[in-house]
């Protein structure tokens, strides 16, 4: 299969797992000019690769760091990996079909990765942050939690949640600082998001240089105020502003007060006030 030819640059929404990427790379995709790519990287290297964690750091020193690049630069030239979910429609990749979409979208799940994108494809990038709590509670209600933790078992003093904590913090603080000094990138929150989503996502359709969808209302509408069920966690039709305030509801002051801990031996000047934490 020959690529499409694709307009430069690339967007690029890269997030934690389980912040909100695949809703708002949904949204996004609505554009008429987007060509979408759900984790084009990420999927195929866990479970076509046997890749062990989704959030490392992609440097040349990394056993699997050849796969990882092959994977990205297919996905970046628009010949994306046929794994089950990555194409999210195929009419906007395959040459033989007459519809064309000028950039290509990609959502990935690896901020750790920031730097390795920016230097190697030179995309737009949204960074997208979400409160750790949110994200901690998704990962333990799929039970990820343990596993993602281990990361840090050297670190005996902390518990898992602690651990996550730490974790997150680090890798989002190196993004922030990647996106902070890259010339084309935009730091956003999933409670932005939530908050105002049809003007924070007319933002970024701006900041991509696209159109908005000419629906754009029903695109919020059904995107942001859905009353589909949520209890799976994966919908991206929802009402957003019922998903982002979750974690008050759902952890324990045990819970939080231990991830807490973990997150503010971090960097990340995002979510420390004591009001951030409340239940």
């Amino acid at each position: 299969m020959s690529p499409r030819f694709f307009s430069r640059p690339s967007i690029l929404l890269l997030s934690y797992p389980r912040s909100g990427s695949s809703w708002a790379g949904k949204v996004l995709a609505t554009s008429k000019q987007l060509a979408y790519l759900r984790e084009p990287v990420t999927q195929p290297y866990l479970k076509r690769f046997g890749g062990e964690q989704a959030v490392f750091k992609a440097e040349e020193c990394h056993q699997d760091i050849s796969i990882y690049k092959k994977l990205a630069d297919d996905a970046f030239a628009g010949l994306p990996c046929l794994h089950k979910g990555v194409v999210d429609c195929k009419r906007d990749f395959w040459p033989f079909f007459k519809t064309f979409k000028q950039k290509i979208l990609i959502k990935e799940v690896n901020p750790a990765a920031a730097q390795f994108y920016c230097e190697h494809y030179q995309p737009v990038l949204f960074l997208l942050l979400r409160h750790p709590a949110a994200v901690a509670l998704s990962f333990h209600e799929r039970g990820w939690l343990k596993r993602h933790a281990e990361l840090l078992n050297s670190e005996t003093e902390l518990d898992e949640w602690a651990r996550f904590g730490k974790l997150y913090g680090t890798f989002l603080a190196e993004a922030v600082d990647v996106a902070n000094h890259y010339q084309n990138a935009k730091i956003i929150t999933y409670e932005e998001l939530v908050h105002d989503p049809k003007q924070q996502f007319a933002d970024m359709f701006a900041y991509s240089v696209v159109d908005v969808p000419e629906n754009f209302d029903s695109v919020i509408e059904q995107y942001c105020y859905s009353n589909d069920d949520l209890s799976s966690g994966f919908q991206t039709e929802r009402n957003s502003k019922l998903t982002s305030q979750k974690w008050k509801s759902k952890l324990t002051s045990e819970q939080l007060g231990s991830l807490r801990k973990g997150f503010l031996e971090t960097s990340l000047a995002f979510y420390r006030e004591p009001g951030d934490w409340l239940l």
